[in-house]
């Protein structure tokens, strides 16, 4: 069986594997929610209510198929939604930067605030949809490796 691992890089040398996760309520629950019907099958059903002085609607394209830093938005939730492209979401817990997830970006998503996270595509380019609030404040985090794609075959 073929399977799609991201694989850590210090240098030349790799040190381990990262398995490639679908998204579902069970393993993404902790970083936020899946931008889908939870109590209908179809109509309108508000999802998150959240205060805010307003939002920012943006496109985010990119090519990019690794990974040296994360980012996290202590004040506003922020949601990726895909467009076009095969994209992978990069996300780690905010009191646990190190301990990296990495999920195919399939479904639309939105982070809980403080999230640490970064995207990467695995097709030529990749296009997704972003909102945040208008008070969003930015942090960055070097990882000190490497986070890069690699088609491993078991």
């Amino acid at each position: 069986m073929t399977a799609l691992h991201l694989q850590l890089s210090r240098g030349r040398s790799i040190d381990k594997s990262l398995e490639l996760k679908t998204i579902n309520k069970r393993n993404f629950g902790m970083y936020g929610v899946i931008l889908e019907h939870v109590n209908l099958a179809e109509g309108y059903e508000p999802l998150i209510k959240v205060n805010s002085g307003g939002w920012i609607w943006a496109i985010l394209t990119f090519r990019n198929r690794s990974l040296k830093r994360l980012e996290r938005h202590p004040t506003s939730k922020e949601s990726f939604e895909p467009v076009s492209g095969t994209s992978v979401i990069a996300l780690a817990s905010p009191g646990a930067p190190d301990n990296v997830e990495l999920f195919l970006l399939d479904k639309p998503v939105v982070l809980n605030e403080g999230v640490w996270h970064d995207v990467m595509s695995l097709s030529d380019v990749s296009t997704v949809k972003i909102t945040e609030n208008n008070d969003v404040t930015d942090e960055y985090r070097d990882l000190g490796y490497s986070i890069i794609t690699a088609l491993v075959c078991k």
